[in-house]
């Protein structure tokens, strides 16, 4: 064995002061224990820095940022270690602080939690003493669930506020909630600008790579499952964003899948039960290619849709052939057969809707739909859907022999995304993308009714009236439902007063 590898030793022997063999292909000790092996490069002694990362290309053109893009080729190993190591500094436990809108705290992790789980739970979060400006964004999201509230438009102050901090997790926590609630609250402008700064702030501190969770889980398991699930929510976010938004792009786009760790479950996350040695999306893919019967976090699966949506978004933009559709099309609908019989009811064993999993299913349906729209009939009769509120269907790119297979699974997709909101009455725990999505379908489904020789697909003014029932309901708490709603009822009138009357001139008119 190489004398220099035996200077490093693996995550378990390090955390337990225990001798390691430094075999980079697994040590002894993890070998017998059929334990996952893993190295970190250490510190110790360097005097010179390693190779640089693979680089991420990433895209702010078109979005108003103060900043350049960082130069991810220049981070190395050494850089994100010691950027992790300095981030231990911010999380010694402090005794819990009394804060005067902990009700506000309270309402956030009662509901938004639910849907965008990246924060420490809420004992860990307010031990840890988070900074102001963190507070005053969970504090802002809280108030959208209070029984009457007004919304103020506080997002500028507070970016300004998050741009003064110090480069932390914490600060791409921050900008990532204003990036989300933004968007609720009819801000794109902000919405976009807030997700650019995240994507900024998450690659010039490493977060992409995971070497930067593994130096701060060997002392504070929670809190790398925390940056875990911090990059993997701005990945999430940014390809919602392109999707759902007039003019949306993808921010980064990357050559290979980020070697970072899944979340663990949320069960295990709340009780703080964090097992370090969680797969990667490789290792999603690879066990799902074979139908193995390994059981992954519902977060893991969203993001495994997440990554099918990206590729449905970037397949739309190029002139891709009928093969590379047909392979992408597939993986979709193998999606809803592989995954677990545990994972594929939506409810839970308490009768409560796991948020998680209702997103996975979500972006999955939007995946078809984005896939398919270019080749449909749709294209046709709904020339201006492209620039609806709330929505962003793409461009044409190449005809297809047979539009009414690409028609019918666009539908499918549309008809799909009602179903999903079957399964509750409640909507107070749903993210504000899934107002977005039920536009979506609204605006799909529309067309097709108004269109008098065109099959209906399964298309039903029932769906539509659900799709606008609970757009209505949470009006309550995101205004983007709430404009949502009155336009999606102005245009279901119109349908119904002029169904029989031309359709083309009806749907030329078809903005919202």
């Amino acid at each position: 064995m190489d004398s220099l590898s035996t200077l490093v030793a693996c995550l378990n022997c390090r955390e337990k002061h225990l001798k390691c063999d430094g075999d980079q292909n697994g040590c002894a000790r993890c070998m017998s224990l059929s334990q996952p092996c893993y190295f970190v490069p250490s510190r110790r002694g360097r005097k010179t820095r390693p190779d640089p990362l693979p680089s991420i290309q990433v895209d702010a053109e078109g979005v108003d940022s103060p900043f350049a893009v960082p130069n991810v080729n220049m981070l190395s190993t050494f850089d994100i270690e010691e950027f992790a190591q300095s981030q231990l500094n911010l999380v010694a436990p402090f005794a819990p602080q009394q804060h005067a809108n902990s009700h506000l705290i309270s309402l956030y992790y009662s509901h938004f939690h639910e849907s965008h789980p990246f924060l420490p739970p809420m004992p860990a979060f307010l031990q840890t003493t988070p900074p102001r400006y963190l507070l005053e964004v969970v504090e802002l999201i809280g108030s959208q669930y209070l029984p009457s509230h007004i919304s103020q438009d506080m997002s500028g102050l507070l970016i300004s506020s998050i741009d003064k901090a110090d480069l932390s997790v914490e600060k791409v926590q921050a900008y990532l909630l204003l990036s989300i609630s933004s968007h609720g609250c009819q801000e794109p402008k902000n919405a976009r600008l807030c997700i650019t700064k995240a994507i900024h702030s998450s690659l010039e501190l490493g977060l992409h790579r995971r070497e930067f969770s593994d130096v701060i889980c060997l002392e504070y398991p929670v809190r790398a499952e925390s940056v875990r699930r911090t990059w993997w929510e701005v990945f999430v976010i940014d390809t919602i964003l392109a999707a759902v938004q007039v003019d949306g792009s993808l921010q980064f786009k990357m050559a290979e899948s980020p070697d970072v760790p899944l979340p663990c479950e949320q069960v295990e996350y709340a009780d703080g039960r964090v097992d370090r040695s969680q797969p990667t999306l490789g290792d999603l893919e690879k066990e799902l290619l074979l139908h193995d019967n390994g059981v992954f976090s519902s977060l893991a699966y969203r993001i495994e849709a997440t990554a099918v949506l990206r590729k449905s978004l970037l397949m739309a933009e190029t002139s891709s052939s009928q093969f590379e559709l047909d392979l992408l099309d597939a993986s979709i609908a193998a999606w809803f057969h592989r995954i677990p019989t545990s994972k594929r009811s939506i409810i839970g064993n308490s009768g409560e809707v796991d948020q998680i999993l209702f997103q996975a299913h979500m972006l999955m349906h939007c995946a078809s739909i984005y896939l398919h729209y270019p080749k449909s009939y749709l294209l046709a009769f709904l020339p201006s859907a492209r620039e609806t509120f709330c929505s962003h269907l793409p461009d044409p790119n190449t005809s297809s022999a047979n539009p009414q297979i690409h028609t019918a699974k666009v539908v499918n997709g549309a008809v799909g995304l009602s179903k999903l909101a079957m399964f509750s009455t409640s909507v107070i725990n749903y993210s504000p993308f899934v107002a977005c999505t039920l536009v979506l379908s609204s605006v799909i489904q529309l067309a097709v009714l108004s269109v008098d020789w065109l099959p209906a697909f399964g298309a039903d003014c029932q769906f539509l009236s659900l799709n606008i029932g609970v757009l209505n309901s949470m009006r309550d708490m995101w205004p983007i439902a709430g404009n949502s709603t009155q336009r999606i009822c102005e245009l279901t009138k119109e349908v119904q007063l002029y169904r029989s009357n031309d359709s083309r001139a009806l749907l030329d008119t078809f903005v919202i």
